[in-house]
């Protein structure tokens, strides 16, 4: 019985230190110092834009209305998606959303432009932040965080969406671009 009282004790003692810690560490303001450079959201943004457009081009366009099953979207379905998240995520980059025309997502030149429109768009975005607004807080689709959590939020859905493309790819036998994040 006494060990069990000393076990939690130690316990207990543990996890007051650690708690203590953390709500110090969350104490300290990121406002302060950013981890990630604007210059780093930049190249990785290239990255992903590389990865994301150089696999779109490499789908020859007769497979532009293509989908595996029904009710899965046609590969241009799918990329166009793509390319109006990025859109939708505009103020994330501190940028108006802006209104964008219907596109015929089996015309593969229409839908590699949008998306390669849509991509710039957000790096002219980044290009216009500073890093302190990196780390301004905002509210980003019902929950506060820091516009660069914003960000990486953003680019984890291109990182979902990149999965949907390499799919496609493969199923029509061709080799993605290779993979790169952040």
């Amino acid at each position: 019985m006494k060990r069990n009282v000393i076990w939690m004790g130690l316990f207990l003692l543990l996890t007051t230190a650690c708690g203590t810690t953390q709500n110090k560490t969350n104490a300290e303001s990121p406002q302060e110092n950013t981890p990630i450079t604007k210059e780093q959201v930049l190249a990785a943004w290239e990255r992903m834009t590389n990865m994301v457009i150089n696999s779109t081009e490499k789908m020859p366009a007769e497979f532009f209305s293509y989908s595996p099953i029904e009710p899965l979207a046609s590969y241009g379905a799918l990329v166009n998606h793509t390319a109006g998240a990025n859109y939708l995520f505009a103020a994330t980059v501190k940028l108006e959303r802006p209104e964008q025309n219907e596109i015929d997502t089996d015309d593969k030149e229409a839908v590699v432009g949008n998306l390669s429109a849509s991509f710039k768009f957000i790096k002219n975005g980044i290009q216009q932040l500073t890093n302190k607004d990196l780390n301004e807080e905002i509210e980003w689709f019902g929950s506060n965080m820091s516009r660069l959590n914003a960000i990486l939020t953003m680019t984890d859905h291109l990182q979902r969406e990149y999965g949907k493309n390499i799919t496609y790819l493969r199923l029509k036998g061709i080799e993605p671009e290779r993979s790169a994040g952040w």
